[in-house]
């Protein structure tokens, strides 16, 4: 079977011969370029074969088109010694709380927009018909708090109406980019919330600020993308309310926090994804520990509805070579 019709036989109910998998991570310094990065992500499905395509762009990619200054990892750098991975915000575009109410909605034809447009589109073309391609996309209070760094809880708390105001304005450009997403026919959105957890926000503070905001970007997409995967990154997610998102998949750090795979499964009956420990277990685990690891997953999600993944992108210091282990044991979990 091509990637593509196991996913539809997951979320159909049915059972697969060997488990799903993806295990995919950043590509920087090549994300910062979109035809490096597409060559990258087309390079990294045809090894591996995953039985989705996630495009991952860097993670700063939905603030650069607002003015944040950005100090990008070096291109020879070594990991992890003198390589830092990813981008750094050295001078946040959002200082003083008035400053939220006067951004303006991002053409989708020029910049960073322009380019993660382009991205999106050449590896849905590539992979179309062939495998699920799913492109990341950040909640507005995700977009954010990277673009004012904490300061934005404070602005958030003190100053609501000016916050709001800027939140109208990444949450209608949000929505701009996820419709040129459909046009290019991606087949759906990895909605990444960051804030969506217990240790950042309040459930009261998430449901004024964060939910409205959310469901309108989902809400365009309804209906024109078939397999939307719900991110809940951080320590706490607040996945009673997350879970219930107009989404087809579900995926959190089930082996870094309280609440396990288990526990998912008997609060939600989407498919979920997730069960591997990017930052030990796949880095350092033996092959046997690795396939307990894998097998401990796979029983804990009684109906078998599981895709495995880790909790958020794998560390750059995990070998690829590592994932060619575990997807060859794979063949040995028992369903």
């Amino acid at each position: 079977m091509k990637p593509i019709e196991r996913i539809e036989a997951l979320l159909a109910g049915k059972k697969l011969d060997t488990p799903a998998m993806n295990l995919w991570k950043h590509f920087p310094p090549y994300d910062e370029d979109p035809k490096e990065l597409v060559k990258k992500t087309i390079q990294f499905q045809e090894r591996f074969n995953w039985d989705f395509v996630k495009v991952t762009y860097q993670g700063l990619y939905s603030i650069q088109d607002w003015g944040s200054k950005i100090k990008w990892p070096e291109r020879d750098c070594e990991w992890p010694n003198t390589c830092s991975g990813v981008g750094v915000v050295t001078d946040f575009s959002i200082k003083k709380p008035e400053d939220w109410k006067n951004l303006n909605v991002l053409p989708m034809d020029q910049g960073s927009m322009a380019d993660s447009i382009l991205a999106a589109k050449e590896i849905t073309k590539r992979f179309k018909g062939e495998a699920p391609v799913v492109v990341t996309v950040f909640t507005p209070l995700t977009t954010a708090i990277k673009m004012s760094g904490d300061k934005m809880l404070v602005h958030m708390r003190q100053y609501p109406e000016y916050f709001k105001k800027g939140l109208e304005v990444i949450t209608e450009t949000t929505i701009n980019f996820v419709k040129e997403l459909v046009k290019n026919e991606a087949d759906g959105i990895f909605f990444a919330s960051q804030l969506g957890t217990y240790d950042r926000m309040s459930v009261a503070e998430y449901e004024e600020f964060g939910r409205p905001y959310d469901l309108q970007i989902l809400e365009a997409v309804q209906g024109k993308t078939w397999f939307n995967i719900m991110h809940m990154h951080g320590n706490a997610p607040m996945f009673d309310l997350l879970e219930k998102y107009p989404v087809q998949a579900i995926n959190w750090h089930d082996r870094l926090v309280d609440l396990k795979l288990k526990d998912g499964r008997s609060k939600s009956d989407k498919l979920i994804i997730g069960g591997v420990d990017e930052f030990k277990v796949l880095h350092e685990a033996s092959d046997e520990e690795l396939l307990a690891h894998l097998q401990d997953a796979m029983d804990q999600v009684e109906d078998k509805r599981l895709i495995y993944g880790p909790g958020c992108c794998v560390p750059l210091y995990v070998n690829e070579d590592r994932f060619e282990v575990a997807k060859e044991l794979l063949k040995k979990v028992s369903q």
